[in-house]
């Protein structure tokens, strides 16, 4: 027994040395401490360079939406995954995808003087990111990397001179002017000065009106701080270091992709939103409403573009789509309609 436990602590001791070399080299290439973050963005980027590859069996008028979604999904995470490199990162980028809308631009470019949009894209792109790239990176970073919550927690500006008590005060002085001290020692000079022991009823007295008045303020002020404590806690928030979210996230995606290798993207898209919106604990109105638009959407994809998502690719099963359940239910002439007034009345929810 005592054997298999020093067996197990000696692949716990090996394994932790190598969690720990393999975070060194992480920090060394990403120049930060790897962490949930990180693991959950190369998940994104593998699934979608697996989904625009895949986007090839698709008809050629059908592979337009989902390798724009897919190719979003991968320019995004690869600037998040170098956002400590974006100054130079930023500028290839956009170069190398200028050069790819420059190629698409001229695969479909008539010969009769007519440019495409994508050609003209393309060749701004390029020229910007090459005979601009300072400019171009600072805004690449800008925009990927600082944060843009300059507020306090209360909503407005912080001054931290006024925190931190430098500075003036509201009635003009300056807390660090020893000439404030000198004033502030010297006693008030008054028409009557009170006895020693009136003057101790009149500190009780003021000490307790400032009491009394610190609690209202604070009885005004609790239920803003409920409030807000409420709304907090209405949603799944977790720290950067937190494991639980990037890790449900991305098997929540997994599930995603199986139920759509088993029974379709028609169907598995409300159910992956459906989960998302239990797990991340969302209000069920708004909840309800996600999960409406998203087979809203998925089922203009299926009606307008590409009737195939409705089948499992790898199973071949087909759940019957939602026309064919309307014909059998004899509503088929009010589907529009209904699903018109879904829309609207998810809209209106979120």
């Amino acid at each position: 027994m005592e054997r298999n436990q020093s067996t197990i602590d000696s692949i716990r001791r090996r394994l932790r040395v190598a969690f720990d070399v393999v975070l060194d080299v992480g920090e060394r290439v990403l120049r930060e401490r790897p962490t949930m973050e990180h693991v959950l963005l190369l998940s994104f980027l593998f699934v979608g360079l697996y989904m625009y590859r895949g986007a090839g069996e698709f008809a050629p008028a059908a592979q337009t939406f989902p390798r724009l979604m897919a190719g979003g999904t991968i320019l995004l995470s690869v600037l998040l995954l170098a956002r400590n490199y974006l100054r130079i990162a930023g500028p290839l980028v956009g170069a190398v995808l200028g050069v790819y809308l420059l190629y698409g631009g001229m695969t479909t470019y008539t010969g009769e003087g007519e440019f495409t949009a994508q050609l003209i894209g393309g060749f701004v792109l390029l020229a910007v990111a090459l005979v601009f790239r300072e400019r171009f990176g600072a805004a690449v970073e800008s925009f990927v990397a600082e944060s843009v919550q300059v507020m306090g927690d209360d909503g407005t500006p912080v001054d931290e001179s006024t925190a931190e008590g430098d500075g003036p005060d509201a009635a003009g002085t300056d807390p660090t002017d020893p000439a404030t001290d000198e004033l502030e020692s010297e006693p008030t000079p008054t028409a009557e000065e009170p006895k020693r022991g009136e003057r101790v009823e009149h500190l009780e007295a003021d000490e307790s009106a400032e009491t009394a008045a610190s609690d209202v303020d604070t009885d005004v002020d609790q239920p803003d701080a409920t409030d807000d404590e409420t709304d907090s806690e209405a949603m799944y928030t977790y720290d950067i270091d937190d494991p639980r979210g990037p890790v449900v996230t991305a098997l929540l995606c997994v599930g995603y992709m199986g139920l759509t290798f088993t029974i379709g993207m028609l169907y598995a898209t409300p159910i992956f939103v459906a989960a998302w919106a239990l797990w991340a604990r969302m209000d069920a109105a708004r909840g309800g409403a996600l999960v409406v638009l998203s087979f809203a959407v998925a089922y203009a994809f299926y009606d307008l573009i590409q009737d195939d998502i409705a089948v499992g690719w790898l199973t071949g099963w087909e759940l019957p789509p939602p026309d064919e359940l309307l014909e059998l239910l004899g509503l088929s002439a009010h589907a529009a309609d209904a699903l018109g007034i879904a829309v609207r009345a998810a809209v209106i929810v979120l």
